[in-house]
């Protein structure tokens, strides 16, 4: 019975640690206010990031490596290095994307929905816009010592690719840790941010386009 009592203790202390709770009026407002202060205020970051994409119709997760260059307001290098080469720059309304065997110029501005896939990943880096989203319905939770916002889409376009977007932030809500993404298939993107630095000199040509 002791030992029973000590497993029961042990778990309520551990689903405690772990709970989250939904923020709401005056208390999100000033979380979203800081996280919103944080983004402005980042005029570039490079890390080194870790994804994990869980799908229905595969045993294992596929994992990926590789690397991240941002520069405000929409400068993007998004670089898997592992387990193949791809990259995917946005340099403002311009976008490439190259692989070992081929390369694709895409303008982000006569594609409705590369438009907004392209804000949502820029807003899902750097933490910024979800004060005044138009495209989501915006949630902050308090996990731990941490908190994170859950987005639901509010256009057709993006319903008919996410259920959920989670942006998860360090304690002090000054950056992103990780990004969960839950398609609309039940799929789920899980990135995580290494090695962050942020407002350092970035070379010029990680956004090279051509």
């Amino acid at each position: 019975m002791k030992h029973l009592s000590i497993f029961i203790l042990t778990l309520t202390l551990s689903l405690s640690a772990t709970a989250q709770t939904k923020l709401a009026g005056e208390e999100q407002k000033q979380v979203l206010e800081k996280i919103d202060k944080a983004a402005t205020g980042m005029k570039s970051m490079q890390c080194d990031f870790l994804q994990t994409k869980t799908m229905k119709m595969l045993k294992h997760d596929m994992v990926s490596k590789g690397v991240m260059y941002f520069k405000h307001p929409n400068q993007l290098r998004w670089q898997y290095t592992s387990p193949y080469d791809y990259i995917f720059i946005l340099n403002g309304e311009k976008v490439n994307i190259k692989s070992t065997k081929s390369s694709q110029q895409i303008d982000v501005q006569k594609n409705k929905m590369f438009r907004q896939i392209t804000g949502i990943i820029l807003n899902s880096i750097t933490g910024g816009n979800l004060k005044n989203s138009a495209d989501f319905t915006v949630e902050i939770y308090r996990s731990g010592k941490s908190h994170f916002a859950r987005l639901y889409p509010k256009k057709k376009e993006l319903k008919q690719i996410y259920q959920t977007i989670e942006i998860h932030f360090n304690p002090a809500l000054t950056m992103v840790s990780s990004v969960r993404m839950t398609e609309k298939t039940g799929d789920v993107t899980v990135v995580q941010l290494q090695n962050v630095k942020t407002n350092i000199a970035i070379n010029a040509k990680m956004f090279d386009t051509h």
